[in-house]
């Protein structure tokens, strides 16, 4: 699995679309994201896994259950993940958003642990973390 992170509208889908081959499936680009989807790929398509904090904001209400839901679900996959770092910057007045931006945090941190690759976009200059 290779991550790549870095703040919004930093280029992160621009390195991914370089990087990948031409047609390649880009789950949660146009649709909201789906974890049976996700489950259902062939362990050797390469695939595109975008919109995870999105799909993290609609599931805040088991938070646990829903990072091992998203682990299990890309375990063994060929996938490249887009996650936006919400965690850098003002910390949100507003507690919903507060407890995504921690969510989101903790999730992130078991994707990073199990990925192979980790790459920061900073102002569409990558960075190999990992």
């Amino acid at each position: 699995m290779h991550i790549v992170i870095g703040g919004a509208a930093n280029g992160k889908r621009k390195y991914v679309s370089e990087l990948m081959a031409t047609g390649s499936r880009w789950l949660g680009d146009e649709t909201p994201l789906n974890l049976v989807e996700i489950s259902q790929l062939d362990a050797d398509l390469p695939a595109v896994v975008c919109s995870v904090e999105q799909w993290m904001a609609q599931h805040l209400d088991d938070e646990e259950q829903a990072i091992q839901d998203f682990v299990k679900a890309i375990s063994g996959k060929s996938l490249t993940i887009i996650l936006t770092d919400i965690g850098r910057g003002i910390v949100p007045m507003d507690a919903s958003e507060r407890a995504l931006r921690d969510a989101c945090g903790r999730l992130n941190q078991h994707l990073l642990e199990e990925a192979k690759e980790v790459t920061r976009i900073w102002f569409g200059i990558p960075q190999k973390l990992k």
